[in-house]
């Protein structure tokens, strides 16, 4: 019995492991471009129109927040309110703060994520999963809807514009079908996707 706990803890250990690599692409120097957290456009890093997410919440959200390995620098890709709740769709990257030898020492996240912080608890989940779950115990539709039309806001000012946004999404080859029907809605004025 205690052979097969321990079988189920290493496997359980293997695959957190394998999808936090999976998440995440590790380099020797600082991104040269930055993924929004969703289509997985990407940005250059170098004068990049994005709000850093501010000091408070950062070190606030435990996900977030620079610890003894890491510090982290996040941007928001989309923020929502309700009555008592704020919701911030961020990516980033993390820099390790003595990498031993042969380790790279930045981390640049694939997916970010969807952070709630309501008061001073904040909590957090991946974002693509956030949208693809669509629980609304968790994140009310409603909060989505506005993540996902900040999102495409705030797309189009890094790009430099609708156009230049439109024409990033063609060069970078992003499936906007794959969407979920959140954010299909909020990018159809700007690419004609169907419901």
């Amino acid at each position: 019995m205690l052979s097969i706990t321990i079988k189920g803890l290493c496997a359980a250990a293997l695959l957190a492991v394998l999808c936090a690599s999976a998440s995440a692409q590790e380099s020797k120097h600082p991104p040269q471009s930055l993924r929004d957290p969703i289509l997985g456009l990407r940005l250059p890093s170098a004068g990049l129109k994005l709000d850093p997410v501010p000091e408070d919440i950062r070190a606030l959200c435990a996900q977030m927040a620079d610890s003894e390995t890491w510090t982290t620098r996040q941007w928001i890709f989309g923020v929502a309110k309700n009555s008592t709740d704020t919701y911030y769709l961020v990516n980033g990257y993390s820099k390790r703060r003595n990498p031993k030898p042969g380790e790279r020492p930045y981390l640049q996240h694939k997916d970010g994520g969807v952070y709630k912080v309501s008061g001073t608890e904040c909590t957090g989940d991946p974002a693509r999963e956030t949208f693809v779950v669509r629980d609304p115990r968790q994140i009310p539709r409603e909060v989505l809807q506005e993540l996902a039309q900040d999102l495409v806001t705030r797309l189009a000012r890094a790009a430099g514009g609708e156009q230049r946004l439109r024409a990033e999404i063609k060069k970078q080859r992003i499936d906007l079908h794959q969407l979920s029907p959140e954010m299909q809605e909020a990018f159809k004025p700007y690419f004609g996707l169907a419901h």
